[in-house]
């Protein structure tokens, strides 16, 4: 692979969007906190740890070298693209002792399913070692992904962002088909738990982080030098504008000022 910048989007750095989407929380976090710490029942500060690696991880999947040759197209060329929302998931979820598991699984579906209003979520809960397999991301022969020349390098700038990962952070090569595929079977058993007033308060735990992911990932987009009314927030064309636009309007306006 050619030795060029890694982009999370066209023409904006890797490290540069996690950046954006990093000042995106802090604008609104004195707001989430109080609530989200009161559900998940975590001290504010483990809350609010938890929210900044999610942010930190939930792109971890543009650094695959398939993601990289696809985003460096001309935009006439890019149409689908290569998925990723799913490789963050099980990195995000190793990093956590079981003390925080609502936190860390509920970070891990928000992560999984950061695409699921595109409607491109795919295989992401029920299948995604499948699906990495099928979309080329995986090295032939092999349980380990098709990682980007630079990819480690990139991750490691992002860090600086949640400095408080610097000390547990591991090598995006402990990232396995094998770690995809067991993170997908404990989500599903975590959001399908049988008792129903838990399965309910870890669907809004799921998606309350979901929501914040959401909002911080447009509101980065919206500030890249190239971003048009047209795409959505990897750089990808959107076909229904309209739709696109109230969707845009919501993250970037509705009810979470500034």
């Amino acid at each position: 692979m050619p030795d060029f910048v890694i982009w999370s989007a066209p023409e904006e750095r890797y490290e540069d969007h996690v950046s954006l989407c990093i000042q995106a929380w802090k604008n609104i976090e004195y707001r989430m906190l109080p609530t989200l710490s009161r559900l998940f029942d975590q001290e504010e500060n483990t809350t609010w740890r938890l929210v900044e690696m999610t942010i930190v991880c939930h792109d971890i999947g543009k650094l695959t070298n398939p993601w990289q040759i696809y985003i460096h197209k001309p935009k006439a060329e890019r149409k689908y693209g290569p998925p990723h929302a799913t490789l963050g998931a099980p990195y995000l979820h190793s990093l956590f002792d079981k003390e925080v598991d609502n936190l860390k699984n509920a970070g891990a579906v928000a992560i999984l399913m950061h695409h699921v209003d595109s409607g491109i979520a795919r295989g992401n809960l029920e299948h995604p070692a499948e699906d990495a397999i099928n979309r080329g991301l995986v090295e032939y022969g092999t349980d380990g992904f098709r990682w980007a020349d630079g990819a480690e390098d990139a991750f490691s700038k992002s860090l600086k962002y949640a400095p408080q990962m610097k000390p547990i952070a591991k090598p995006l090569t402990s990232i396995t088909l094998h770690s995809l595929e067991d993170i997908a079977k404990r989500l599903r058993l975590w959001a399908r738990c049988p008792k129903e007033i838990e399965r309910h308060q870890h669907r809004l735990q799921a998606l309350a982080l979901h929501h914040i992911l959401k909002v911080c990932d447009w509101r980065a987009a919206a500030q890249r030098p190239t971003a048009t009314p047209d795409e959505d927030e990897d750089g990808e064309v959107i076909k229904e504008e309209k739709w696109a636009r109230s969707i845009q309007s919501v993250h970037l306006d509705g009810g979470l000022l500034p």
